[in-house]
């Protein structure tokens, strides 16, 4: 489980000003108290009905990223995931086809274990 510290949700709020949908998915973590798997259940019930088979897994947000993947382990997202992350969850969600605030924590999950991990360790969606 990875649960983000207060001061992380702070330092992604400013960096994610000018997207109202991150900034409530950044508010969604906090209810959680900072944990990133309730945060992801409790957005994809508010956002979406097309991922009803994940919820209540206790591992959603990790098969969420497993399935986007193919997106998150391209070379040219990459420069997304550095500095400011609004683009990589720009370019998550248009190319996921996913709302932004359901990319929002996905990216976040990507950041914290670390881009080059998830995508030695993912098992690709086919």
């Amino acid at each position: 489980m990875i649960t983000l510290a207060p001061e992380e949700i702070a330092q992604f709020r400013s960096q994610l000003v000018d997207s109202p949908e991150a900034l409530a998915a950044l508010d969604a973590i906090e209810d959680c108290k900072g944990n990133l798997e309730a945060a992801t259940q409790l957005i994809a019930v508010e956002t979406t009905d097309a991922e009803v088979s994940l919820r209540g897994d206790s591992n959603f947000l990790e098969k969420l990223a497993e399935k986007l993947s193919n997106i998150i382990c391209q070379e040219e997202f990459d420069e997304l995931m550095t500095g400011v992350l609004t683009a990589a969850i720009a370019t998550l969600a248009a190319s996921g086809n996913i709302p932004i605030a359901l990319a929002t924590p996905v990216v976040i999950y990507v950041a914290k274990i670390g881009k080059k991990q998830f995508c030695e360790t993912v098992k690709p969606e086919p």
